[in-house]
């Protein structure tokens, strides 16, 4: 009987940010910073919790350059281990072995067969007054822009096309960010998105602010997906992934303080609104905190 309960795993679902300047992704990679590797290393290595070569899967692989606020994974600990430890003692184990540029959120058990894949749905920041030539349109018509990437699209024509993989997605929402009275960029929130297709629709959006593309070509490169039209690619810089949010796990709603308008006194005022895109970071991670 104590044989079988010591071989017993408990599935242990973890959230967690980090700063995306200071890793090559999230993904794990080899020879490279990963945040996914990180925790590989801290787990089997470290506090050698498991021998599994693949033992940490993620939620939403991020890019280099790609800020967290909110995303989550899974290991599988002995049941023993864990019941002797709990949360607090996983946060302490872990948070005592993470680098300052990863921040564990909470930690439960979970149902053997949870996947942090199947969120019910991921939602994204992107902070446009960063980028070359935004100009803050009007409220009104900078929702309607918004709201051509609602709904459910072959989004071949806004994602970095991988061969065999789906590129049809749901977009439930696609709305303005506004900050203390100012427009500053988007929030979007699918069940899912493919690769790049927040960023290649912030370049999509940029176009039309700036008028070097028309709202009618928008539209052609998302209802012509047999067609291809390349609207450009965003940086990563500027992009939050702000939360995922799974049945049974209770979201974090956190306030949203006044973030500065970019300095365009200075010749640099990309570098500053970097520093300011960590300091929202660094905010929420304290707010998030707090509540814990």
């Amino acid at each position: 009987m104590s044989e079988v309960h010591q071989m017993r795993k408990a599935r242990i679902a973890f959230r967690f940010g980090h700063y995306g300047d200071c890793f090559h992704g999230s993904q794990v990679q080899p020879d490279v910073p990963t945040v996914q590797g990180t925790f590989m290393h801290i787990f089997k290595k470290k506090l050698k919790w498991t021998q599994e070569r693949m033992p940490v899967a993620f939620s939403s692989r991020t890019d280099s350059g790609v800020h967290v606020r909110l995303n989550g994974g899974f290991i599988d600990l002995d049941q023993d281990r864990w019941e002797a430890m709990g949360e607090a003692g996983f946060i302490k184990a872990v948070g005592h072995q993470i680098p300052e540029s990863i921040s564990l959120v909470d930690a439960r058990q979970v149902a053997d067969d949870w996947s942090p894949r199947r969120a019910l749905y991921r939602t994204y920041r992107y902070r446009m007054e960063c980028m070359e030539g935004w100009v803050e349109p009007g409220l009104e018509d900078f929702t309607q822009l918004c709201s051509l990437f609602k709904g459910e699209h072959d989004w071949s024509n806004f994602c970095r096309r991988e061969p065999g993989r789906t590129t049809t997605r749901v977009v439930e929402d696609c709305k303005p960010w506004v900050n203390d009275g100012r427009i500053i960029g988007f929030e979007i929130i699918g069940e899912a998105f493919v690769w790049n297709q927040v960023r290649r629709i912030a370049n999509a959006m940029l176009a039309v602010i700036t008028g070097s593309r028309t709202i009618e070509r928008v539209i052609e490169a998302r209802d012509n997906p047999q067609t291809e039209i390349d609207l450009g690619l965003a940086d990563p810089d500027w992009l939050i992934l702000w939360s995922v949010t799974w049945e049974g796990i209770p979201d974090i709603e956190t306030p949203d303080p006044a973030i500065p308008a970019p300095d365009h006194s200075s010749s640099r005022w990309q570098d500053l609104c970097r520093q300011q895109q960590k300091e929202i970071l660094i905010r929420q991670f304290d707010f998030i905190q707090g509540r814990y």
